[in-house]
């Protein structure tokens, strides 16, 4: 048996066996042409008229030896094949005896059937049909499932990778028209429509608009009964892509001619897309084949040929399917038409990965953006000024006009009146907004350690120094440097400031490398600087070079009006920062906050209302919510007019008023220790005397 150059194997027959030629792969003679049936003909034995009893046979079908007996002979039968069964070129109509050196054609391939095998037995005669076996010769190609039915693979379309993309180009544009169309070449064209089909679905801002242009195209191209396109909303990577996975994709949409509806493709055929091998694949011949096609609505299987591909992108990742079918009357579907299915799915694929990056990108730009806008609000309230009166106007304005230049800024106010959130507003309206806000409390840090703070240390430069530390200054290059509390600074640390604020180089503590940076300072204290400048306790030259630009910041007493806004601001805040739903505040409570006199300032007023929010279960904040001390009610001096107070000892009224001067430095000793005249260990040892007593 040969088929364009190919020929089979010996295959032997013993009496009384038979043996059946066809597409199928069940059969024992498989005939791998889409002119074949699934059963096209079937060689047995049977017992010979009385006549032809003594005849004796040994013989061979299908290119095939076997062993034979007197008692019988060889037939062959067609079984109702659509092509026919022939034997020395007349076509059978009934069981046909076979004798020695009969040619049997089926399906454009030729059998030999002998008694006895001879060398050069096989016949290597090809079909007269030059057509039939060229088209056999494509059906060699086969799978693991129904390998008579699937005649062709493939990855990628010829159409737009590899060899053939460039090659067939030259060849196609060497021959003319007439050559082209005399031979069926429709390649340029078939480029030029994938090329605009590209570009239209580059233009597209959808998957759903891609997909029915991919399909509007293929109607244009193909002659098919119905197309389904399958496309997921996620892409899976070829190692995860299974069956089931397969199953579960939608169908988007279809296409399908006259009244013939779109079927789905059977699960068994799905798993040829499975893993990473999975090719497109086409199959002709399966009417009847329930493995390859689906039933229609009377129970028929009456599709003639399939087209199942993969989409997928360059990544390789999974992403759908396109099935298309043809039934009988069209022409089925051939290996080009497998090309031009595959090469549109895999256009397909780019353009719905692209879209859906484009989505997500766009998902993450709007992420990134809302949190940006929850930033800025919530940044806004860091620095937001809040109030009417027209002190803290005023104080507005200077800073509108001193944040976009590079002056020098002093801001002077008592312990909590927000001095920082000034610092913070001149920042962040200034042009230096990308840069970094360093803050640094001078008072809060001994000497050494505060030089450290401020120009970094070299690793060694102390005891304790086990490595390199950037100072505050490097830290603020290109920002704004906050320096709160600054009339605490010593005088030798007062002079190196001064010559970093005058624009010369400093160098780390331990180091000998000049540092230059770009730093705008802002310096701020509840001191009176001019009056530490007669005491000769702050250098007169560092305070003209801070003292540039002075804003004053006045306390909460001083502007009262502005009290009831900021509680209510405060409300706000800590309604959204701890899911409470507290509404108002109360008359009685109002009243309350407009007589207080503040010696906290807006931290205490902050503090008051924080606590009057986590300790609240109602939706009111009452009077006795607040937790406010009758010694600093406006207008009247608690302690001189109370009975009690007159009664305290020395002692006790020490302790007392230590603890308010405390409470008014939040807790910082060397302020407070400063405040009251005394240095900071007698502090520490009054404070423990007063926690044992």
């Amino acid at each position: 048996m040969k088929s364009a150059g190919r020929w089979s194997d010996v295959f032997r027959l013993a009496p009384p066996a038979e043996a059946f030629l066809g597409r199928a792969s069940s059969n024992q003679i498989v005939i791998r042409s889409h002119q074949a049936s699934r059963q096209h003909a079937r060689i047995y034995w049977a017992d010979p008229a009385p006549q032809e009893a003594s005849a004796s046979s040994q013989p061979v079908a299908a290119t095939t030896t076997a062993t034979a007996t007197a008692t019988g002979s060889w037939f062959i039968e067609d079984l109702g094949s659509r092509n026919g069964t022939f034997v020395g070129g007349i076509e059978i109509t009934a069981p046909h005896p076979l004798r020695d050196g009969d040619k049997i054609e089926v399906a454009g391939f030729a059998i030999q059937f002998t008694h006895t095998i001879h060398t050069g037995g096989i016949e290597t005669t090809s079909s007269d049909d030059d057509d039939a076996a060229s088209q056999a010769t494509d059906d060699q190609l086969t799978m693991e499932m129904s390998a008579d039915a699937i005649t062709d693979r493939r990855r990628h379309s010829d159409y737009l990778h590899g060899r053939t993309a460039a090659s067939a180009a030259n060849a196609a544009d060497s021959k003319t028209a007439a050559e082209r169309n005399a031979a069926g070449d429709d390649s340029p064209g078939v480029r030029s429509r994938l090329l605009k089909l590209a570009f239209t679905l580059a233009r597209l801002e959808d998957s759903e608009s891609a997909v029915a242009a991919c399909l509007d195209d293929l109607v244009g191209s193909l002659k098919f009964d119905t197309a389904g396109v399958y496309l997921s909303e996620r892409s899976t990577p070829p190692s995860s892509v299974s069956p089931s996975s397969i199953s579960e994709i939608p169908l988007v949409a279809t296409r399908q001619s006259g009244d013939r509806s779109y079927r789905r493709p059977p699960e068994t055929l799905l798993q040829n897309l499975a893993g990473e091998n999975g090719h497109a694949l086409l199959a002709r011949n399966i009417v009847g084949d329930d493995q390859l096609a689906t039933k229609n609505s009377r129970g028929e299987i009456d599709v003639e040929s399939i087209i199942l591909a993969p989409i997928r992108d360059h990544r390789d990742r999974f992403l759908g399917m396109i099935h298309m079918t043809t039934a009988a009357g069209i022409r089925p579907f051939s290996s080009d038409d497998l090309q031009v299915v595959v090469a549109v799915a895999e256009i397909l694929a780019e353009s719905v990965s692209r879209l859906a990056d484009q989505r997500r990108l766009a998902k993450s730009l709007h992420l990134s953006r809302r949190r940006a806008e929850l930033l800025q609000e919530q940044l806004g309230d860091k620095v937001r000024i809040v109030g009417k009166s027209e002190a803290i106007r005023a104080v507005i304005e200077k800073i509108k006009l001193a944040a976009p230049t590079h002056a020098t800024v002093l801001v002077r106010g008592e312990s909590g009146v927000g001095k920082e959130l000034v610092a913070a507003a001149l920042h962040h309206a200034s042009n230096r907004r990308e840069g970094p806000m360093v803050c640094l409390n001078c008072a809060a840090l001994s000497e050494t350690l505060l030089e450290s703070e401020l120009f970094g240390h070299e690793k060694g430069a102390f005891t304790g120094a086990t490595e390199r530390k950037r100072g505050k200054f490097e830290m603020a290059d290109c920002g704004t440097l906050m320096l709160d509390e600054i009339g605490e600074m010593n005088a030798e640390l007062q002079a190196k400031l001064l010559r970093v604020l005058e624009g010369h180089p400093f160098e780390r503590v331990g180091g000998h490398e000049p540092i230059k940076v770009d730093v705008r300072v802002v310096a701020a204290t509840n001191r009176d600087l001019q009056a530490m400048v007669g005491e000769g306790k702050f250098r007169q030259d560092l305070y003209y070079r801070l003292h540039v630009v002075e804003i004053i910041v006045p306390p909460l007493r001083q502007r009262q009006r502005d009290c009831l806004l900021l509680a209510q601001f405060f409300l706000d805040r800590f309604n959204r920062e701890m899911g409470r739903r507290i509404e108002t505040i109360s008359e009685a409570a109002q009243k309350r906050l407009l007589e207080y006199h503040w010696p906290g300032n807006i931290r205490e007023l902050r503090n008051v209302i924080e606590r009057a929010v986590v300790l609240n279960q109602k939706n009111v904040i009452e009077e006795n919510d607040l937790a406010l001390s009758p010694a600093s009610a406006a207008g009247g001096d608690a302690t001189a007019s109370s009975d009690t107070a007159v009664e305290m000892t020395l002692a006790e009224l020490e302790q007392q008023h230590i603890e308010r001067v405390l409470r008014h430095t939040d807790g910082n000793k060397s302020r407070a220790a400063a405040m009251l005249g005394i240095e900071r260990s007698t502090l520490d040892r009054k404070l423990k005397r007063f926690a044992k007593s």
